[in-house]
């Protein structure tokens, strides 16, 4: 009897535990909880509210979101959430305010479509558009040979290669070390190429001496790189360190930087991280350095053969919220600025940064993440510093969607930052700053087309893209269009599709 007693009281007690468990997961709506959000909530050890989740899904009342988030099943459908709005909510307000309908943009957009295409290759780069996009862009507007094009977030300079091509005068700015080296490095067509390959064989020759320069900063260089090719990598660099020519110098260390994460023990689809069971090869950085260098050689002797008439590129390394440009110089701006609680830029490239030396330690990569445009992974010291300033920007859409996102904060009551909703609300000053300037930058009749997507943030939906519409409208532009250019999943909630679009505003 006694058996049969213990037995109902431990039914009872793991009941009682379910029980407080659907409750606590019921206040986090559809932002969901981990096994150890819960486990610290209800003060239970995490392996015994693994198995009471897993007794909880079998039974349908929660379902698993992404690899480590649960939610309560009836809030897979974010409809019964009372602090979501719909995308559906403001694409027919949008319409209704501005008599503007988002249509489809039926041509290929990411920059995955520029691994095949001179100069564009050299560098490979997830977060960028593609050349064919920026191409009928200058093509739709009617660009034509020396006019101007600006390019605030210029990242690897799709725009400022394209604009070149076609002899049309760029300007790119970017805050990124590395990006404004790239878009530098594939804007020089003027190199000698009989010098390049001559470098070339010297560079191999001292391959054989085996001298290695040292490693870079970061802590886990040696968890990234097998032993044998991290050896080789810093081989490679030494040699290159040792070229005179500063151009030809920084024509190889873009073919290094472009090669490391391919010979590394990392994948960026579209963040780094590690990539299981990858294997490389010890000669492996040999041989994929040698093939990038030869690809420049090739693509060099094309463009400078049949590009005759060269646009004039000019990139500079700043931050586009505090650059003076020149007003009423550009004929047209092209960009795609980071998403809402996007890609923390300077994590996700610290490895090129440092291998090519273009930050020297923590601390630097440490100051551009305080000024580069808000998200997730901003310092708390400057979302703390912003709280306590005035706002640049303001719009009801905005101050809506940030109190449901610092509601939703509060009813969840651990959440990865407490103060996501001043990032949000940085992120569209930050970029209200940015459009100010463009504005006064282009000329009468000039266009601003601008690459965004769509968010959802703490089971809060934002709709960026119209947002930056508004912005626009109230800035001084007219809405010409919003045009949908491709699907993406949420990466907070991997069934829920968020949009990319490209809004077009024009100087009146």
């Amino acid at each position: 009897m006694k058996q049969v007693a213990t037995a109902d009281m431990d039914q009872s007690i793991s009941s009682y535990i379910q029980k407080l468990i659907l409750e606590v997961m019921d206040k986090a709506g559809a932002i969901g909880l981990t096994s150890k959000q819960l486990a610290s909530k209800i003060e239970k050890p995490e392996s015994e509210i693994l198995n009471l989740l897993k007794i909880l899904e079998q039974k349908n009342d929660i379902t698993r979101i992404g690899r480590s988030l649960w939610i309560i099943t009836t809030y897979k459908d974010l409809q019964k959430d009372q602090l979501f709005v719909p995308p559906n909510y403001y694409t027919k307000k949008f319409r209704e305010m501005y008599n503007v309908k988002i249509v489809n943009y039926r041509k290929k957009i990411t920059f995955s479509g520029n691994g095949s295409k001179i100069i564009h290759r050299w560098s490979p780069y997830v977060q960028g558009f593609s050349a064919q996009f920026v191409d009928d862009m200058l093509s739709r507007y009617q660009i034509r040979r020396e006019q101007w094009v600006l390019d605030p977030f210029v990242g690897s300079g799709t725009v400022s290669v394209c604009a070149k091509m076609k002899g049309i005068n760029s300007l790119g700015i970017d805050l990124m070390p590395l990006m404004t080296f790239m878009a530098k490095v594939k804007t020089r067509w003027n190199i000698n190429i009989s010098e390049v390959k001559n470098e070339l064989i010297k560079v191999k020759s001292l391959w054989r001496e085996r001298k290695k320069t040292n490693p870079p900063f970061l802590r886990e260089t040696t968890r990234q790189f097998q032993h044998d090719v991290l050896d080789n990598l810093l081989i490679i660099k030494k040699s290159i360190l040792e070229i005179k020519n500063e151009r030809i110098r920084d024509l190889f260390k873009l073919a290094l930087a472009s090669i490391l994460v391919e010979c590394s023990n990392l994948k960026r689809s579209p963040c780094l991280g590690y990539a299981k069971n990858k294997n490389v090869s010890k000669e492996t950085p040999f041989i994929l350095f040698e093939e990038k260098v030869r690809q420049m050689i090739f693509d060099l002797s094309i463009v400078q053969k049949n590009v005759k008439n060269q646009g004039e590129s000019e990139i500079i390394l700043g931050d586009a919220k505090k650059i003076n440009l020149s007003p009423e110089t550009f004929h047209i701006a092209i960009t795609s600025p980071p998403y809402v609680n996007g890609m923390d830029y300077i994590i996700n490239y610290k490895i090129e940064m440092a291998w090519l030396g273009l930050v020297r330690d923590y601390r630097d990569l440490y100051e551009f993440k305080k000024h580069m445009v808000a998200c997730d992974n901003i310092p708390k010291k400057v979302t703390r510093s912003f709280s306590s300033t005035t706002n640049s920007y303001e719009d009801e859409w905005l101050e809506d969607i940030i109190d449901r996102i610092k509601k939703r904060i509060k009813q969840k009551g651990n959440y990865r930052r407490d103060d996501m909703h001043i990032i949000v609300r940085k992120y569209f000053d930050d970029i209200y700053q940015i459009f100010s300037k463009v504005y006064d930058s282009l000329k009468e009749g000039g266009h601003f087309v601008v690459v965004i997507g769509d968010s959802l943030i703490a089971g809060v939906y934002v709709p960026a893209d119209l947002i930056l519409a508004r912005m626009g409208k109230e800035i001084g532009f007219s809405i010409e269009s919003v045009e949908k250019a491709r699907q993406r999943r949420s990466g907070q909630r991997r069934d829920f599709i968020l949009r990319e679009c490209i809004v077009t505003l024009v100087k009146e």
